[in-house]
């Protein structure tokens, strides 16, 4: 059950006013997600002392993980290099993993020289793969059994491996050379009669990932197939890890706010907490970016002064233009980006999807415009309003459907140089709708009203 408000001002008092003992038992009765939540509301102070007590209580680690990646920053800053040491000991290697690297980097080498043999043992392991690979954040806590077993010998394995596993719900078979030669699933393996051979039970040909492959093909596979882990394979096809279901879970997670970040030209770096020196630092080149597309708009606009001037109408409907089709823009980069990215899209369909959503850019196109022609007919602010109804219509029309054309194609194009899809492509994308814009609109007045 979720803390109310009144319970976490009650353990705020406790922590402020010393009473550790009063405030470990009310500890114990919440949820390490709802205690991570009370960290935000703490002075320094109170957040050294609140992480004193987890530590008593054996919640650091849960606690810690729940946090922001800001808020978990400043407490680690304030934790001493043994207590850091004593917190990874007690986590899987892939979550020590997480905590180190939040580590400011002089830090870290004097943390793992701290950690027990074992332990240091495991996470240089993981240091070895690239941060956005499959082996960076699989886990070797899983359950094993040999090919050759019978179904009672492997359970009879599974029982001394059970209370140190991430993944519980399957077991995997390997052969006497480490190679993955299947899955079985547990409830398979624990009902069935006990002499029935391990290779009469197991799925052969599971679904793996490459050690060195990026962890979003993990991700995909787990997403399209609704797997709760995947195993991680080397070169020569050895079980080196897995990679289990939170893992997942978060790599879908962390993989969408980086699309929708790279969208609008934001690096993960830049989050709720960041400093603002940080903000400023990711966020400005594309100030610069920006700064010039609409350069380029407004060099359009200084081109047609002329038309400007002579109907002064055309400036009402300028933003209602620029701004429809901006609109149509991003909904057709949000579909097909997300298509990228869940891998519902190949490549070879590309043109197929940039038709349809040009289609779709002129119908909406067709109804927006008729209704801004409409307004421009009963509300007319100069001479020849027929005419400039059909000046707007059609250049709603045109730049709503150029608008879901581009943004089709934007990330497909990007896509095909080998960049990400979602870097910048809505900054690429409103550059484009408001010059395309101004120019179907001006140009058009001054064809056919002047």
């Amino acid at each position: 059950m979720p803390v109310t408000q009144q319970q976490g001002a009650y353990l705020r008092k406790l922590i402020a006013s010393g009473a550790g003992n009063r405030a470990a038992l009310a500890l114990k009765k919440m949820h390490p997600a709802d205690i991570a939540e009370i960290f935000g509301t703490l002075t320094p102070s109170e957040a050294t002392i609140l992480v004193e007590l987890l530590f008593t209580q054996n919640l650091a680690g849960k606690v810690l993980m729940e946090l922001p990646e800001g808020i978990l920053l400043e407490v680690l800053e304030r934790m001493d290099d043994e207590k850091a040491a004593k917190l990874l000991s007690r986590l899987e290697s892939s979550d020590s993993l997480l905590f180190l690297q939040a580590l400011p980097e002089q830090r870290r080498d004097d943390v793992l020289k701290l950690l027990p043999p074992e332990k240091r043992y495991q996470i240089e392991q993981l240091l070895l793969y690239p941060e956005d690979s499959a082996g960076f954040c699989m886990s070797n806590r899983f359950m094993r059994v040999n090919i050759d077993m019978s179904a009672q010998q492997a359970v009879e394995i599974i029982r001394e491996q059970s209370e140190d596993v991430d993944v519980p719900f399957y077991v995997y078979v390997t052969d006497d050379d480490g190679r993955l030669a299947g899955v079985i699933p547990l409830r398979r393996l624990v009902t069935c009669p006990p002499d029935t051979p391990v290779r009469n039970l197991m799925m052969t040909d599971p679904f793996t990932v490459n050690v060195n492959s990026d962890r979003e093909e993990a991700a995909m596979l787990a997403r399209k197939y609704d797997l709760m882990a995947i195993p991680v394979v080397d070169d020569n096809h050895k079980l080196v890890g897995v990679i289990p279901g939170d893992s997942l879970f978060d790599v879908m997670e962390e993989e969408a706010t980086e699309d929708m970040y790279r969208m609008a030209g934001l690096s993960e770096e830049d989050r709720i907490f960041s400093s603002v020196s940080t903000a400023f630092r990711q966020r400005f080149p594309w100030i610069w970016v920006n700064l010039f597309t609409a350069f380029v708009a407004s060099t359009v606009i200084r081109i047609f002064q002329g038309t400007i001037e002579s109907v002064a109408s055309l400036v009402a409907f300028m933003p209602i233009v620029a701004g429809m089709s901006g609109n149509t823009g991003n909904q057709s980069l949000i579909v097909i980006t997300r298509g990228i990215a869940l891998g519902e899209m190949e490549f070879s369909s590309s043109m197929k999807a940039i038709l349809k959503e040009a289609r779709v850019g002129i119908l909406l196109g067709i109804v927006a415009g008729s209704i801004a022609a409409l307004v421009a007919l009963l509300f007319p602010g100069g001479t020849a309003p027929w005419k400039l109804a059909l000046v707007i219509f059609l250049a709603m029309v045109g730049n709503m459907g150029l608008a879901g054309l581009l943004g089709a194609a934007i990330p497909l194009v990007l896509k095909a140089m080998g960049r990400d899809p979602a870097l910048g492509s809505n900054i690429l994308l409103t550059a484009f709708t408001d010059s395309l814009g101004y120019l179907l609109l001006l140009g058009l007045g001054m064809l056919l009203i002047l």
